[in-house]
């Protein structure tokens, strides 16, 4: 099996980014318990829209990845996941999207979203922050022995 990951930086730079939002979701709901009326809901709400997702996001910043085995595509993501078989798959497109047919003919599409940012190259000085995300969609879409378009 093979596993596709952001590099390191990237990864502790999106738990710090989550551990962000859990906490200021936390700190709107809690400020929104103290506030009367209308405000004080509208801040709870606000703060368990902003802090449940980054909750979640701290919960599986691990495990997010992109997972090749001999037979399935697996995709681990912080909100999502799901598989694909591996001779089902049809395309693999440059904005990371993944077609397949299930074993009974139906068709599917999902987004690798961590790999969504592969085309960007620009050939600026950041330019190598994603190329690792275009080397990874390539090694997918040859794994899978699928067409591009």
């Amino acid at each position: 099996m093979r596993t596709i990951r952001a590099p390191r930086w990237q990864r502790r730079l999106e738990l710090g980014v989550s551990a962000l939002l859990t906490v200021m979701g936390i700190g709107l709901g809690l400020a929104g318990r103290s506030e009367d009326g209308g405000a004080g809901a509208v801040m709870v709400t606000v703060g368990a829209l902003v802090g449940l997702p980054g909750i979640a996001m701290v919960l599986r910043w691990r495990g997010v990845a992109v997972r090749l085995s001999d037979t399935t595509l697996r995709y681990d993501g912080y909100l999502l996941s799901w598989q694909a078989p591996r001779d089902g798959i049809t395309v693999v497109l440059d904005d990371a999207t993944v077609e397949w047919r299930d074993g009974s003919g139906v068709e599917h599409r999902r987004q690798l979203w961590l790999l969504t940012q592969a085309w960007e190259d620009d050939g600026t000085r950041f330019a190598p922050i994603w190329r690792w995300r275009r080397e990874a969609l390539l090694a997918v879409r040859e794994w899978a022995g699928a067409r591009a378009v």
